[in-house]
């Protein structure tokens, strides 16, 4: 996030938001959901974070806020660190969703969408800025899928959210044109 031009304050959307909203998660000051809305939630976390810092605590992120962030996260917070899983990474990825009640809720989603088939890709990534701690499942058909008939999803990433080896939660991005670009970009 660029110090210099950004103020987030309640009310904000978007991208900033977001890179926000897990940068305060990271540090433990933020445990709600990560959905890009700065509501009363992110608002809360960040005049937890301005009063640790002795920084004045109004809950507006303008650019001491975000320059005092952005240090001690390394500068980390526009950084994307999802990368491809190896094929041994994968397996282990599927084993551990069979094998755990968040994992199945997650892939019954997913079925539930109809995201499944022989014309579905699916990959997954790993976040190595988290440790491993959180991956991601997406999964693209070769024509648009959903619960709803009013609005097809080109594709469907699910992530997941562990504490130590078990899934703590998961989130579900459904991406189509009509409601822009998804929240990151995944490499190929």
């Amino acid at each position: 996030m660029n110090a210099a031009s950004t103020v987030l304050k309640e009310g904000s959307k978007g991208q900033e938001v977001i890179k926000l909203q897990e940068g305060l998660k990271k540090l433990n000051f933020y445990s709600g959901v990560v959905d890009g809305i700065f509501g009363t939630a992110t608002k809360d976390a960040v005049i937890k974070f301005q009063r640790s810092q002795g920084l004045i605590a109004d809950g507006i992120v303008g650019a001491k806020t975000l320059s005092k962030l952005n240090e001690i996260l390394g500068n980390n917070m526009s950084k994307n660190q999802w990368r491809k899983m190896t094929g041994q990474q994968e397996i282990d990825e599927i084993k551990s969703l069979i094998n755990s009640r968040m994992g199945v809720a997650a892939l019954n989603q997913v079925a539930l969408e109809n995201f499944i088939g022989f014309d579905c890709d699916r990959r997954f990534y790993i976040n190595d800025e988290f440790g491993g701690f959180q991956t991601l499942m997406r999964i693209k058909c070769s024509t648009p899928r959903g619960a709803s008939s009013a609005i097809g999803y080109d594709e469907i990433r699910v992530t997941f959210n562990r504490f130590e080896s078990n899934i703590e939660n998961f989130d579900i991005e459904r991406v189509s044109e009509e409601t822009g670009s998804p929240k990151f970009e995944l490499p190929e």
